[in-house]
């Protein structure tokens, strides 16, 4: 079985008009594909958004893409 995560660069509510919560948000999501590659996981999925108050706080993934690839050995990266 394998298994893969969807990073969506989501952070809801008032938090998402605050510079600090969309960065520290944004570094957390970061952290899930450098553990999942430390558990075997096969893919992480980046989806990009614009416009969108609470979804649009990434929308360049290739970014953090290859920011995480630079991180992690194993893991396929995507969007």
């Amino acid at each position: 079985m394998e298994f893969g995560i969807f990073q969506n660069g989501y952070i809801p509510g008032p938090s998402a008009h605050i510079c600090e919560h969309e960065h520290l948000m944004l570094m957390r999501e970061a952290s899930y594909p450098i553990l999942a590659d430390k558990h075997n996981w096969k893919f992480a999925w980046f989806g990009e958004h614009h416009c969108l108050t609470e979804y649009s706080h990434m929308s360049s993934p290739e970014v953090m893409i290859g920011w995480i690839a630079a991180q992690t050995d194993y893991i396929h990266l995507g969007t």
